[in-house]
């Protein structure tokens, strides 16, 4: 599984940013090296996603029904699908109001795909403009968003970016895209969701420790 990890302004967060957390400045750093900060778990925003070589399932179907089928499925089996595990949370708040109207709102028109190159088209001032435009309402303080990238159904991979935001400032911290394999699943929820747990499971046993050191954690 290949993982690529993309920081963002480690040091110019650390001199500059105003806000805090008990205490804490926003930082990567920060977040990385106390596992007692919370964190509020946003959800899988599927805005910019790309289905790929699936021609003969139903795009506004999938937009209006399916995209938020599986993040409903995040948080009532959250014991199968460790993000709080996988980010080393003890304090941690589900809040996906805003990214299931966000993909209420995506259209459906521009999800298909017959280029496996829709896999890894994002680059990080794509994952910057989302995370600036979204709307927090009333949430500060540390915020980890999932931005799916793509889903390829003839490669059976989907590709995550994993972004931990300064909710105060709307500025990404780390963001990093991560791999998930098909595993099995009936339904086009299911199916994609053994993709996405499995990306969970590599962020969980390798990519939080490579991210912390990024961080330029001791």
């Amino acid at each position: 599984m290949k993982n690529k990890i993309l920081t963002h302004g480690f040091f110019f967060t650390l001199l500059v940013a105003p806000a805090f957390i008990y205490g804490q400045s926003l930082s990567a750093s920060a977040f990385f090296n106390n596992e007692s900060l919370p964190a509020t778990y946003l959800g899988i925003d599927f805005t910019l996603a790309k289905l790929i070589n699936d021609d003969a399932s139903s795009a506004r179907t999938i937009q209006s029904t399916q995209f938020n089928g599986i993040n409903d499925l995040m948080i009532s089996e959250s014991k199968k699908y460790e993000i709080k595990e996988a980010y080393h949370r003890s304090n941690w708040t589900p809040d996906i109001k805003e990214v299931e109207n966000r993909n209420d709102k995506a259209n459906p028109d521009s999800l298909k795909s017959n280029n496996e190159g829709d896999l890894t088209r994002l680059k990080p001032e794509d994952i910057d403009k989302l995370v600036r435009n979204f709307n927090y309402g009333s949430l500060k303080g540390y915020g980890v968003l999932l931005i799916m990238e793509g889903m390829s159904k003839t490669d059976k991979r989907c590709t995550i970016w994993f972004t931990l935001i300064d909710m105060d400032s709307k500025k990404v911290l780390t963001t990093a895209r991560v791999e998930g394999k098909l595993g099995n699943g009936f339904g086009f929820r299911n199916y994609w969701a053994s993709a996405i747990k499995s990306a969970i499971s590599h962020v969980k046993s390798k990519d939080y420790d490579q991210w912390k050191t990024g961080a330029g954690s001791k």
